[in-house]
């Protein structure tokens, strides 16, 4: 027998591309059969498989295609390989290849391939262990190089190939040196020597070669580095990269501490300090040490007062003629003075800018309240007059004024109709109210002698003068919006009507009996406030809902009457007929 060479021919399929990336496309690798340098033949298991003989070991040498037996004709020309990894073709009886003979005991002839359909797995690793992830970011605080080591089970690895910032895929050749402080995206992937490409992964990697920052800020109290009880120190630090790790801070060269919330200082003696501070990010970029120095002020101003003009006793009998002033001074130990206010009778307090009158005599209480640029703040009594100082009346009367009849107010303006009296009031504690005078829309001044209406729809401005016993008055202003007009009613039917109905010479709109009746209204002025109606003489109802339940064959007369805040009434009679 003639010693033959079994050939295995691949046909050559187009590569399947992996799925699209959003971001660099992996290179096209085609599916193959690889002869190892052991002599291992490795096929990628998706290929088709046809067998040739061919009575030379020449490549050159002319072959014959094997035909299958009848049964195996379906499965072969091509056939495929079932099993992963090793597979055997067998012939049965070894012969000698000398003597021809069948070799005893008698063993079948195998000839042996790996099928291979399983890619490649990459991994990679950093030549520096201390690294921060965050976001599947790995943030590293100094130049670094990436490895990446690769297995394959079946035929072994024949490239790695990379991606970095979405350049073109090449073939991994060395380690990658990242030297820059950007994000790298580096995409890689392996093919093994049958043409299996493993799915493309990602990485994100950022250097962070900068420290971090870190500002002090203090609230609420500041002035030119001066502080106060209430200030605390805030430490806001900042890295645009691996982010904080932690801020520290020690106060007068004491104990580091880790910084968590606003310093609290009260607790510190009044005087000078300083706070040391600094920050680290993820990857041990450390910030060089900040300083910041400020004076702790824990004392309140204090402050004089000077009566200017007329005679004042402190102790005893005090006198004013309303012509006397009261000067004030304030002094502060470190941040300044901010502000003086007064208030005389436990009145409002008002900002001191110079010397001011006594007006009153009797029960004069003057307090005084002094704050420093960091808000220390202190509140004195500074005198109390007896009853014994003439008394000076330097303020008109104080106003006021109300209404008779209806009358509705909403903000600052008063409705009222034309039924509705107008009374204007005038109080003076000291001398006396004397008269009124008033006006309407600026017209000519009245004196007021008793109450009034505008008889006038409309919007009107009212005002009016008080005079105390010694010429002193005060100006007040009102609005009043006089209406004497009721709401605007509407009516609808919850159906068209398509005909009408002559009764008595009269055409009404018909309606079947299933028909609703909707009534709303409306006020431009004071708005509306309730709604009644009666049907066919019936008493009156307060609308709430839909009008429904009529019956048929009958004529139907409504009457709706719409009242407004203030009482204005408009009515409005509906009439229909149902079928």
């Amino acid at each position: 027998m003639r010693s033959f060479k079994l050939t295995v021919l691949i046909t050559l399929i187009s590569l399947t591309l992996l799925s699209s990336l959003k971001s660099q496309e992996p290179l096209q690798h085609q599916k193959k059969i690889y002869r190892a340098e052991d002599g291992k033949l490795y096929a990628n298991k998706d290929l088709p498989l046809y067998f040739r003989i061919s009575t030379s070991a020449d490549n050159e040498a002319e072959s014959y295609l094997l035909m299958p037996s009848e049964d195996s004709k379906k499965y072969a020309n091509p056939m495929y390989l079932d099993t992963e990894g090793y597979n055997t073709f067998r012939s049965p009886s070894k012969v000698d290849t000398v003597t021809k003979k069948v070799v005893y005991p008698i063993e079948d002839i195998i000839y042996e391939i790996y099928a291979d359909s399983k890619p490649p797995v990459t991994k990679f690793s950093f030549d520096n262990k201390n690294y921060y992830k965050a976001d599947s970011v790995y943030y590293f605080g100094e130049k670094i190089q990436v490895k990446f080591d690769t297995y394959d089970a079946t035929s072994g690895i024949e490239n790695t190939y990379v991606s970095v910032n979405n350049k073109t895929y090449t073939k991994l050749t060395a380690p990658i040196d990242l030297n820059e402080e950007i994000l790298y995206t580096i995409q890689y992937y392996s093919v093994d020597n049958v043409g299996n490409v493993e799915t493309p992964k990602r990485i994100y990697i950022k250097l962070d070669l900068t420290k971090p920052t870190t500002e002090l800020t203090v609230e609420p109290d500041l002035y030119n580095h001066i502080v106060s009880p209430r200030s605390k120190i805030k430490l806001d630090a900042n890295d645009d990269n691996s982010k904080i790790n932690k801020t520290v801070f020690s106060i007068n060269g004491g104990t580091f501490y880790n910084y968590h919330k606003p310093i609290v200082i009260s607790g510190l003696s009044e005087g000078e300090h300083t706070i040391e501070y600094y920050s680290i990010d993820n990857v041990n970029n450390e910030e060089a040490k900040k300083q910041y120095t400020f004076y702790l002020d824990k004392t309140a101003p204090i402050i004089v007062d000077e009566l200017l003009g007329n005679t004042f006793i402190a102790n005893g009998k005090e006198y004013s003629s309303g012509r006397s002033k009261v000067k004030l001074t304030a002094m502060d130990n470190k941040a300044g003075v901010k502000e003086i206010r007064y208030s005389i009778n436990n009145g409002e307090f008002v900002e001191y800018t110079k010397p001011f009158y006594l007006s009153k005599s009797g029960k004069l209480r003057i307090q005084t309240f002094v704050t420093d640029n960091v808000n220390n703040q202190s509140i004195n009594t500074i005198m109390t007059n007896k009853s014994n100082i003439s008394y000076v009346d330097l303020s008109g009367p104080s106003l006021g004024h109300s209404f008779d009849g209806a009358n509705f107010i909403s903000k600052d303006t008063a409705y009222i109709t034309a039924n509705t009296k107008i009374r204007l009031a005038a109080n003076d504690d000291a001398s006396g109210s004397k008269r009124i005078e008033y006006s309407i829309d600026n017209s000519e001044l009245k004196e007021y002698k008793e109450s009034f209406s505008i008889n006038n729809e409309g919007t009107h401005a009212i005002t009016y003068t008080g005079y105390d016993n010694v010429d002193n008055s005060s100006t007040n202003t009102f609005i009043c919006v006089e209406d004497n007009t009721g709401p605007e009613i509407f009516f609808r039917f919850s159906i068209i009507s398509d005909k009408q109905k002559n009764i008595d010479g009269k055409e009404y709109e018909v309606y079947p009996g299933h028909v609703v009746l909707f009534l709303s209204s409306t006020d431009t002025a004071v708005g509306f406030d309730n709604m009644l109606y009666s049907v066919n003489g019936s008493e009156n109802r307060t609308y709430s809902s839909l009008i429904k339940g009529f019956a048929s064959d009958k004529l139907y007369t409504i009457h709706v009457t719409s009242i407004d805040k203030l009482g204005n009434k408009s009515k409005k009679v509906i009439e229909f007929y149902v079928e």
